[in-house]
């Protein structure tokens, strides 16, 4: 178990990494800008991480398991065809995470890091439907193109919301996903919004 004092440390580096990856590019940043950021000394830097890089993997292995927490719930849900409630909406984990967010879904995403989320995405949606044992060879391939179509949309989607600033409620986004996954695009778009409108 780390020390509050270990843990403090580790964090305000990380603070200071994510701050800095909000306005450019991690081949960009140097460690003396991170260490100058939170306020210590770079030789402290390298008690914890072996360089920038290793710092950015352990970031996104935190994040990775707090997104599976709060994601996985959602994604099961919309899988079996349930009603989306509030309650498992992870509404207060997007207002205040919004800084590990970006490595995800801002502008300077890495198509490393969007991977691995839709792996968790995959992974949890074969697991719902049972179609992690018995798929047949012949039906495999077929499976893998349906599993990235749904999770490149379900994390377009996000990704849309939240470089538009969470512009909807997240109520409003979870019901979209949830018509949208039912029901399918063309019947959401011909019922929801041509019809609404015309």
């Amino acid at each position: 178990m780390e020390s509050k004092q270990v843990q403090e440390t580790k964090r305000k580096i990380k603070n200071a990494y994510l701050d800095l990856y909000r306005k450019k590019r991690i081949e960009q940043i140097s460690i003396k800008e991170i260490t100058e950021r939170a306020g210590l000394n770079r030789g402290t830097f390298y008690v914890y991480f072996a360089d920038i890089y290793d710092l950015r993997d352990k970031i996104e292995e935190e994040a990775m398991e707090e997104i599976r927490k709060h994601a996985l719930p959602v994604i099961k849900t919309l899988m079996l065809n349930k009603k989306l409630n509030t309650e498992i909406l992870p509404k207060e984990f997007f207002l205040k995470e919004q800084a590990i967010l970006e490595l995800f879904f801002g502008d300077r995403a890495e198509a490393k890091t969007v991977n691995k989320l839709k792996k968790i995405m995959q992974e949890a949606v074969m697991e719902v439907l049972g179609l992690k044992e018995g798929v047949s060879d012949s039906k495999k391939v077929k499976l893998n193109y349906a599993l990235e179509y749904v999770s490149s949309a379900q994390l377009g989607l996000m990704g849309h919301w939240f470089k538009n600033r969470m512009e909807l409620p997240m109520e409003e986004l979870g019901e979209m996903m949830e018509k949208i996954n039912l029901t399918g695009i063309i019947t959401y778009l011909f019922n929801d919004i041509k019809k609404a409108d015309g």
